[in-house]
């Protein structure tokens, strides 16, 4: 996700938007001019306010305002009633200017109205903003940050929210804000006691718990504050409190948090102190996990298939998987959203949604998307597994005590959707598909057909209206019979005659009709499909339309607005709107703020009419200019997050300013976020003759700190691979290195050395005939830490010494630390033990002199090596324990895993067996939870010598074989030492 402005602050250059008035609806509805309060008047008027400023920066329809602020009451006259609001509204957010000038803040939008204003000018969407950082900050372990953002936010309430404001909208809003409300109180003293504040937190819980008698969480966080404060009897009290009350007064038992969490407490209190609260922490709840997209508001038919889907969710606690099938169109998603919406309340640890885009070239691989639901449940990004059954392991693992529903919309086929299901009852899958999934054992199967004829007739009736319809019955009747009583085709039409009101349904048929004499291409079923995508086309000017087929171009599963500005070589308000636009017509989709997405069949057609109707030239240039941003802003992210780390000259010429990052932690989660359109880009660029193999290289190189942000390394390789192949096609060498580069350096990530070398050892090749030597610089350095892990010293000293000099020559410090270290653990190994220990204190010198934490942890970590092994052993702790202080500050648990290994190894080779294998098993538990095989090796190799050490012979064999094991399928040479160490044959 590009970055934001942050809230309450403006982000500038929107001519647009009210830059003097600022909105609150957290309280009494108010607005501020800068200076003072101006006063909105009457009651109606607040409420009209209202809808717009909720619903802010998307067209409301005249329609939806009449419903929302006088419901079944409207009067006769009530539509002029409504003009007359908005016309004083303008005149408030604009005085003195004229009417026209006036309607650059409340825009007249079709049939309806867009107030324009930003998101940091409404104080709830300031709170949402700020909220949704804090959880992001909780999730990755950041409690004291989530703190501050949590009471920042809720700083922003003054009362009930849109107090005194009419209409059934109002009402509705003032429940949905409190209920935000109460979920920010919550978190935020969630996070108090995260941070040992539970002393504080104990009189405000009791307060809300008094207030919210039925609201169990706040009775979970009551109880586990007492509990840390060493009142165990007094939080079994308020589970005893609750249990009674709900059984007196409801009829029903406590949830399975509340009941998990008293068996904490009794488990903690027969085990223990009884002011000993040290060991049991807050509930786990997976803040950020409620991600069910909204419920269709006009949501119609399709009772039976939702009274199906909802019994087999609510089925005896199970497993439950439901699989919804049918053709593109038909409402699979829009049925599967509103089932487990209704359903939402049985699981109360969270929803989870993935968009696996089936039909798409690039579909979600399960990797990318367990990467996501992992962070969502808390896991850090730098703590992910990198192999995919340990990282299913751990998703099913977390799932295990929670009960959480999950939506897998549009998936491919069963083995894409396999390990995102939850091994254990509790939890429940909603999974929508083209194909019908009769693999998945147990599944409920519900396959969807055109809507009847009585439930499209009222779709349509709820979305163009009762008196528009019912004055044409049998035209309405012709224009659902050529939409094929699809819903996606429906809606498109409705939103036609909504912002045409001018046209008849007549009009409406007759145009269809054409239409579909026309069209030969497409079979039966998808006819009426395209005949609607047309029409709604229609509805376009020529910039909508050039926008609609530019923006399906590139083969990525969302679009930002940078990113639309850039394929559309527009601003980015007037992409933005542009955007908005197509939504409001249903040819887009907003599946969040500043993002947007194609339903598949509208990408499908938006591509094939670009690909016929757009001139080549243009269509090149509109990729040309994505891949140029892209390239910018990830050279911007590489600067910012690796500061110290020398890039190539670039390939190409650079032509975007891209966007810019305040500081390494946006830059490095910007690419993140982006990865799999980044790679994406890249896969779809190298495979297309008119567009640059030097960018995707620049590009490709640019995204180098993935893989040291602990990203899942296989996209990177596929791309890698695709780049290499089409660079090696077109005799493009220098985009061929730097592909093979990556390439090599994301199967070493794997441990997988050998099979990496090959690319690397090309890679050599081509930077020396090409004189690149900073790339030279950085292959050498990938492959000589590989030749050391296969115990190549000889080779891996040449290739470190040569890198040396390069990094010297370029003055570039970091990588000359980098290459210093390694070559200090070469020369220990080919005998110049001394020479090795100067080089390695050299390199951290050179990191502590940069204040390059993460080089230094390295460098610190080599030099314990070599401590360790020249005699020099209260040296090589100190080193070792100081590295694996600093990567725990940078939050590695995969370099945490390593100098765990390491540290171990020191201890067994002083004679200390038992804290050996403390190490040594605490290394293998996160390398078992992340899938890091080489440490996984290493941990149980340490394991097994220490049990030895201490006589335990059958345990030590037990994790020697293990070892060898792993150590084999890796290719590495220590299988053969933990091979002959398990037959007691000393190596």
């Amino acid at each position: 996700m590009p970055p934001t402005a942050s809230p309450g602050h403006s982000s500038g250059g929107d001519s647009g938007r009210t830059a003097a008035h600022r909105f609150t609806v957290l309280g009494p509805l108010r607005m501020h001019d800068g200076s003072a309060e101006v006063s909105v008047g009457a009651p109606q008027l607040q409420a009209v306010l209202a809808v717009l400023l909720l619903r802010a920066r998307t067209h409301v329809s005249t329609r939806e305002l009449i419903a929302a602020v006088w419901g079944d009451d409207a009067p006769l006259g009530v539509l002029g009633s409504l003009r007359t609001h908005v016309f004083t509204l303008r005149r408030l957010l604009e005085p003195g200017r004229a009417p026209r000038a006036a309607a650059r803040t409340l825009l007249t939008t079709g049939d309806g109205y867009t107030l324009r204003a930003a998101p940091e000018d409404v104080d709830l969407t300031v709170f949402e903003l700020r909220t949704a950082e804090a959880r992001r900050a909780w999730a990755d372990g950041r409690p004291e940050r989530a703190r501050s953002l949590f009471v920042s936010a809720l700083d922003l309430w003054r009362g009930m929210p849109l107090a005194g404001v009419p209409g059934p909208y109002a009402e509705a809003q003032r429940a949905r804000l409190e209920e935000l409300r109460l979920s920010a109180v919550e978190a935020r003293w969630e996070a108090e006691i995260a941070l040992g504040g539970h002393d504080d937190a104990i009189g405000p819980l009791r307060v809300l718990a008094a207030e919210h008698p039925w609201r169990e969480r706040v009775h979970e966080l009551l109880m586990t504050a007492l509990h840390h404060a060493g009142r165990q009897a007094d939080a079994l009290d308020v589970h005893a409190h609750v249990r009674r009350a709900l059984a007196e007064e409801l009829g029903t038992r406590p949830g399975p948090g509340l009941e998990r969490l008293q068996q904490k407490i009794l488990t903690a209190g027969r085990g223990r102190q009884a002011g000993d609260a040290a060991g049991l922490r807050p509930p786990d709840r997976p803040y950020g996990s409620a991600q069910l997209p909204q419920d269709t508001a006009d949501f119609t038919g399709r009772d039976d298939e939702a009274d199906r889907l909802c019994t087999a969710l609510e089925k005896d606690r199970i497993v439950a998987i439901s699989s919804i099938s049918g053709m593109g169109g038909i409402g699979k998603t829009a049925l599967a959203v509103h089932v487990a919406q209704r359903m939402r309340h049985r699981f109360p640890d969270g929803q989870l949604y993935a968009d696996l885009r089936g039909t798409d070239t690039r579909p979600a691989e399960p990797m990318e998307v367990l990467g996501r639901f992992l962070r969502v449940l808390g896991v850090r990004a730098g703590h992910l597994p990198t192999l995919p059954g340990e990282r299913a392991a751990l998703y099913r693992s977390m799932l295990a005590t929670r009960q959480v529903l999950i939506v897998l919309d549009n998936a491919r086929d069963p083995a894409q959707v396999r390990d995102l299901l939850p091994g254990t009852p509790g939890s429940a899958v909603l999974i929508t598909s083209r194909s019908r999934l009769a693999g998945l054992t147990g599944a409920t199967l519900v396959a969807l057909r055109p809507m009847a004829r009585t439930e499209s007739l009222e779709l349509l009736t709820r979305i163009a209206g009762e008196q528009s319809v019912s004055a044409e019955p049998e035209a309405a009747a012709e224009v659902l019979d050529a939409c094929g009583h699809l819903p996606l085709a429906i809606r498109i039409v409705a939103s036609r005659l909504l912002a045409r009101p001018d046209h008849t349904l007549a009009e409406t048929a007759a145009l269809l009709a054409d239409e579909r004499r026309r069209l030969d291409a497409f079979t039966t079923e998808d006819t009426a499909v395209e005949t609607t995508f047309r029409l709604g086309m229609e509805l376009l000017d020529a910039e909508h339309v050039r926008a609609f087929r530019l923006l399906a171009l590139p083969e990525t599963p969302e679009l930002s607005v940078p990113v639309a500005a850039a394929l559309l070589a527009r601003p980015e308000r007037e992409a933005e709107e542009l955007c908005e636009s197509l939504v409001d017509l249903s040819l887009l989709e907003s599946v969040a703020p500043g993002r947007y997405r194609y339903h598949d069949l509208l990408r499908l057609f938006a591509r094939q009419t670009a690909c016929a109707e757009v001139p080549d030239h243009e269509r090149t240039a509109a990729l040309t200019r994505l891949l140029e941003f892209c390239l910018a802003t990830a050279l911007g992210a590489h600067r910012a997050s690796l500061p110290d780390d020398a890039f190539p000259g670039h390939v190409a010429p650079l032509r975007s300013e891209g966007l810019d990052f305040t500081g390494p932690q946006e830059a490095a989660a910007w690419l993140l976020d982006e990865q799999t359109s980044l790679l994406g880009l890249i896969e779809q660029a190298a495979g297309d003759a008119s567009l640059s193999l030097a960018a995707c290289a620049d590009l490709l190189l640019a995204a180098d700190p993935l893989g040291r942000l602990g990203a899942q390394p296989y996209g990177i390789e596929r791309a890698a691979r695709t780049l290499a192949e089409a660079a090696r096609a077109a005799g493009h060498r220098t985009a061929e290195a730097r592909a093979l580069y990556m390439l090599g350096g994301s199967v070493q990530q794997r441990f997988a050395m050998r099979l990496g070398a090959p690319s690397l050892d090309r890679a050599i090749e081509l930077c020396r005939e090409a004189g690149d030597r900073t790339l030279l610089a950085r292959v050498l350095i990938s492959r000589g830490g590989g030749a050391l892990a296969v115990r190549d010293f000889t080779a891996a000293h040449a290739m470190l010494t040569e890198a040396l000099a390069h990094c010297r020559a370029l003055a570039s410090r970091s990588m000359e630390a980098n290459a210093l270290g390694f070559l200090g653990l070469a020369l220990l190994a080919t005998g110049r033990a001394d020479e090795g220990l100067a080089h390695c204190r050299e390199a951290v010198a050179v990191t502590r002199a940069t204040g390059d934490v993460a080089g230094q942890a390295n460098a610190l970590h080599n030099l314990g090596q070599v401590c360790l092994r020249t005699g020099r052993t209260p040296e090589a702790f100190d080193s070792l324990h100081e590295s694996l202080g600093l990567w725990r500050e940078t939050g590695s648990r995969f370099r945490e895993g390593l100098l765990l290994g390491a540290i171990a190894e020191a201890h067994n080779l002083s004679g200390r067996p038992v804290e050996a294998a403390e190490h040594a098993a605490r290394a293998r538990d996160i390398a078992e939870a992340r899938g890091d095989a080489g440490i996984l090796a290493r941990a149980l190799a340490q394991l097994g010598h220490a049990h030895r050490a201490q006589g335990d012979a059958d345990r030590a064999q037990e994790h020697y074989r293990r070892a060898e094991s792993v150590f084999r399928e890796l290719g590495l040479p220590d299988a053969d030492d933990i091979a002959r160490r398990g037959r007691g044959i000393s190596p």
